[in-house]
């Protein structure tokens, strides 16, 4: 018994892998672009992993270009296999980060219809995250020159976990895919644009600091003003609705989207204070989750309660007497209750979608699911009457005499 075992050991271990791949035979997709293609076709870009390890070569030079294939065919799953037929390593899909529709096409066909092929597609994992590019998807690529990362996944990775990261879940396959299919018919994709110098200095030129009413820097993706490595700019939010894009939101508005959904951190602010030509750095966070209620009668009532905790960073001389720093407070408070009721007005305006998710808040005062659909929730959003409170509460800053408190 004990030689037959030996044998059959001895079998099992000579008998090998044969069906199996070895990790050097692969070809692994860091990140796959959607874009629109001729004749109706599917513009495919697929971006794959250095080669040689994080872009370096043995002696050390970085590698300027990078391993990327654009195919157009009539698929998604024809663009895999075509690829597949002269990309001498079997293609992987299972570590791809990054999946990016283009505008053109986010707005001519929509991308629900790819967003169900990558989800029932074997190999793409649903925690993927999902952008929306001004640019066409291989600009976005050759625009991605991580400087401090050694590996361009992890470049991805720290860009999107801003929004994944907040307390938010617009970044991921998953999520959007289920709010394309839902009832409400709306959602947002984070924006994704390339800066580009002469657009960053005509920007730069009426930077929007010197008007108090636009302290919030609400720009999108391609309109910021930045010059510098790594020209792949996160900054705001695509809007869906119907599965075709119909707007944008920008930085201002992407804040209120993530205080809205429950994001602790809110960013830092930099203030121009009413009167002067001083200007006051503020740190906000959130004291407590947002209070959204929604009544459902006849008239159709969202309120929106906001609570900020803040604190300076720097006031650069702005606040001479307490009537200008309790001025500069209450100010905060207006601005950033008109901010966020611009916004939820701009969904039922503009947009005529929930597309921010209210309507969960709703559901709550239904029985049942009959109930709910006999609400018709589409048609009486759009007539929607929103209360928003927004109270900012400032720690003191140094020997600010000023602050509640001082004497």
């Amino acid at each position: 018994m004990r030689k037959l075992a030996i044998c059959l050991a001895a079998a099992l271990m000579l008998g090998g892998c044969s069906h199996m791949t070895e990790v050097n035979d692969k070809a692994y997709v860091i990140a796959v672009g959607l874009d629109e293609g001729d004749n109706g076709l599917l513009k495919v870009t697929y971006l794959f992993a250095y080669p040689s390890g994080g872009g370096e070569e043995a002696g050390g030079e970085k590698i300027d270009e990078k391993d990327m294939v654009t195919v157009e065919a009539p698929s998604l799953y024809s663009a895999m296999r075509l690829v597949d037929t002269f990309k001498s390593k079997r293609i992987d899909t299972n570590h791809t980060k990054l999946v990016a529709f283009s505008q053109d096409l986010a707005e001519k066909r929509g991308i629900f219809s790819y967003m169900a092929d990558l989800v029932n597609t074997r190999g793409f994992r649903p925690s993927i995250y999902v952008c929306v590019s001004q640019q066409a998807p291989d600009r976005l690529f050759r625009s991605m020159e991580p400087k401090q990362d050694v590996y361009i996944e992890k470049f991805i990775e720290h860009l999107f976990s801003k929004v994944a990261d907040s307390g938010t879940s617009r970044a991921y396959l998953y999520n959007n895919y289920f709010s394309a299919i839902a009832d409400e018919g709306g959602y947002i994709l984070p924006l994704v644009g390339v800066t580009d110098s002469d657009r960053a200095k005509t920007a730069a030129e009426g930077y929007p600091y010197r008007r108090p009413d636009d302290f919030a820097l609400n720009y999108t993706a391609e309109d910021v003003p930045l010059i510098g490595d790594g020209s792949a700019a996160l900054c705001g939010y695509a809007v869906f609705v119907g599965n075709k894009m119909t707007g944008t939101m920008g930085l201002m508005e992407q804040s209120i989207v993530e205080i809205l959904e429950k994001n602790m951190f809110v960013g830092q602010f930099c203030v121009l204070v009413p009167g002067t030509n001083k200007y006051a750095n503020v740190d906000l966070r959130q004291n407590k989750r947002p209070e959204v209620t929604v009544k459902t009668g006849e008239a159709l009532e969202i309120s929106v309660s906001i609570e900020l905790q803040g604190e300076y960073t720097g006031i650069d001389g702005a606040f001479r007497s307490r009537e200008d720093y309790e001025g500069f407070v209450d100010y905060l408070n207006r601005a950033f209750s008109q901010k966020t009721r611009e916004l939820l007005e701009r969904t039922r305006t503009e947009f005529g979608a929930d597309v921010l998710g209210l309507g969960d808040k709703a559901k709550i005062n239904f029985l049942t699911y009959g109930d709910w659909a006999d609400y018709n929730w589409k048609e009486r959003f759009r007539n929607a009457v929103f209360n928003v409170s927004v109270s900012v509460n400032m720690s003191d800053f140094g020997e600010l005499r000023f602050s509640p408190g001082k004497h």
